[in-house]
């Protein structure tokens, strides 16, 4: 079976502020594949943009919707379907919301359904990303993120699954990641050195998340893309931490 191809979010946002060509430059060169979100291709000549991104041998994993209620305006989801097409990416993703009860998750399932139909019209899989609320909350002993599989089309609605907030969630992320095969194009990889509270984010293979376990389930159930986040960076800087991840899942052979 092939692993994931190797993505990165967020961690060199700040070098990518001072020199984002150059800092593509070094995360190809560290072995990441491609990143997530296209932002800053989509300012200026985005096919000459996309190009150069794509000489580098970086794809852009996923497009972005900063926003619910832009998919609730037509003209806003033709826009993004256009950006996704623009950016060559075949993701489109919302990054989480919570709900308080269970007829706000049916409806914001409904909301999701109409989208991912929109999008998956045009070639287009609309993800849902997860954080620790879709696990620490249950309606009647189900988790939020079961409603939200059940009521949607499995090929209107797909999951990105976040493997250390699962693991916050009180979840095993394996167990979860092969219960939701066929919906997980993407995972994300993140790792924190302690459970008690959110916050304690650390370099991927140096906390207590079952980064191995979680991959091998990954790889397991055909996900395409595993990407390496950390909310706020540690005591590394952003290219440091990059770097480390990399380093650690290359040593334990999961790449």
């Amino acid at each position: 079976m092939t692993r994931p191809k190797l993505g990165l979010i967020g961690i060199v946002h700040e070098e990518a502020k001072q020199d984002f060509w150059g800092t593509m430059k070094r995360v190809a060169e560290i072995g990441y594949k491609g990143i997530e979100g296209g932002g800053e291709l989509l300012k200026g000549d985005v096919d000459a943009n996309v190009a150069r991104f794509h000489e580098l041998g970086l794809q852009v994993a996923t497009h972005s919707v900063p926003s619910k209620e832009l998919l609730r305006d037509e003209k806003e989801v033709d826009r993004l379907i256009r950006e996704a097409h623009a950016l060559q990416t075949k993701d489109v993703t919302f990054w989480w919301d919570v709900v308080d009860n269970r007829e706000q998750l049916l409806r914001d399932a409904e909301l999701y359904d109409a989208a991912g139909a929109r999008f998956a019209a045009e070639g287009l899989r609309f993800c849902y990303h997860n954080h620790a609320h879709e696990f620490e909350r249950t309606f009647n002993g189900v988790y939020s993120l079961d409603i939200l599989a059940e009521h949607t089309d499995p090929k209107h609605l797909f999951f990105r699954m976040d493997v250390a907030w699962i693991t916050l969630g009180g979840a095993d992320p394996a167990h979860i990641l092969r219960k939701m095969a066929g919906r997980v194009p993407a995972i994300h990889l993140k790792d924190v050195y302690g459970t008690d509270e959110v916050g304690k984010w650390t370099a991927v293979g140096t906390g207590v998340v079952n980064i191995q376990a979680s991959i091998e389930a990954a790889t397991e159930i055909g996900v395409e893309w595993m990407t390496v986040e950390q909310d706020q960076l540690r005591n590394l800087t952003g290219i440091e931490t990059a770097t480390v991840s990399y380093l650690n899942l290359k040593e334990k052979g999961l790449l």
